[in-house]
């Protein structure tokens, strides 16, 4: 009986003309930006060789630069530190530097302990890799990929906002509540359907931007340098950025679903539901930041890429567990109150 409720679900969830609007977008998006990368590529080659173009997106370190460079950064480190100290709690509206800063030192370290010199090693800056003197494969598709998800947040936000308020607003969930099902159980069909469709469409969004990415750029190559949450470093090779961006913006896109399922339940509106995500995304994280609250809000909380690589714009106090326990706490409470509202309500 589930499995028939589900594909039922996901059927009535696709929208023909959300699907062609947002395909069209996206390829017209994809086209300009490869034009336009590509050019940049091409005035890059009039001043700087091929040769040296590819290499310098890349740092080759020896003994003398890894000790002078985290000369450097420790002493960027204490003066963060001083800052921070006098900022008090101000520091938590700005990007939190100390963070970056002993990220770089802890990556250094890394080099300097494994002798990881004589050799090219890209930095990875928050899930993508470093752009030297030249746009590679990599470097475009996380950048496009970036540009896009907000493609992708839209089209699950009209899927999933959209899935309760439409039989709210046709006058059939009475009608959907009283099968021989339980309500809990239309929920569950519901919310998986709705998961189902961002999943998919993220997936094709992501596979085009890879397949234009390496149609038109050339291949990065070579190792870069990983770490997560400031530690647990790890050379690896450039291109698993790519499932590094592809992951940590799949779980962004499922939680703004879940925000976008939940305020359509809540509110019985399906405009609500779809602005909802795009509002928390533009506006109110902003604001809430300005605060010094940023890293207890859910859109921050979802933006995991931040913690593979250096991260350079978390905010002050940010942590990949603390941001974890946010999202869950952010999760589950909007997921129980969307069970909640439609279990309790009248289905009137």
């Amino acid at each position: 009986m589930f499995g028939k409720l589900y594909a039922g679900e996901l059927k009535k969830q696709t929208s023909k003309s959300a699907i062609i609007a947002i395909a069209v977008i996206m390829a017209v998006l994809l086209l300009l930006m490869a034009v336009l990368f590509d050019s940049l590529n091409e005035l890059l080659a009039e001043s700087v060789p091929p040769s040296e173009a590819q290499s310098r997106s890349a740092e080759v370190y020896t003994e003398e630069s890894v000790e002078a460079l985290l000369e450097y950064y420790r002493a960027a480190l204490k003066d963060a530190e001083a800052e921070k100290a006098e900022a008090g709690f101000d520091y938590y509206r700005n990007p939190d530097s100390v963070y970056m800063y002993e990220g770089y030192i802890a990556m250094l370290e890394y080099i300097k302990g494994n002798e990881l010199y004589g050799i090219e090693l890209t930095t990875v800056i928050q899930g993508a890799p470093v752009t030297g003197a030249s746009v590679t494969a990599e470097s475009f598709i996380t950048t496009a990929g970036s540009m896009l998800i907000l493609l992708a947040v839209i089209y699950a936000s009209i899927v999933a906002g959209s899935t309760f308020a439409d039989e709210y607003k046709r006058g059939t969930i009475k009608m959907l509540l009283i099968r021989p099902v339980g309500r809990g159980q239309v929920v569950t069909a519901k919310l998986l359907a709705a998961l189902t469709h961002t999943a998919a469409a993220y997936l094709i969004m992501f596979v085009c931007t890879v397949a234009v990415g390496y149609a038109v750029f050339p291949a990065a190559g070579g190792d870069a340098v990983y770490s997560f949450n400031n530690s647990a470093f790890t050379v690896s090779a450039v291109s698993n950025t790519l499932g590094i961006s592809f992951a940590t913006n799949l779980i962004m896109l499922m939680t703004y679903a879940v925000v976008a399922f939940a305020a359509g339940i809540l509110t019985r509106n399906k405009v609500f539901g779809i602005i909802t995500p795009i509002i928390l995304i533009e506006v109110a994280g902003l604001i809430i930041s300005m605060f010094g609250l940023g890293r207890f809000f859910i859109s921050d909380a979802a933006e995991w890429s931040k913690y593979v690589g250096i991260g350079n714009t978390l905010y002050g106090g940010a942590d990949f567990f603390i941001s974890l326990a946010v999202w869950i706490v952010w999760v589950a409470v909007l997921t129980a109150g969307s069970y909640m509202a439609v279990i309790k309500r009248d289905a009137a």
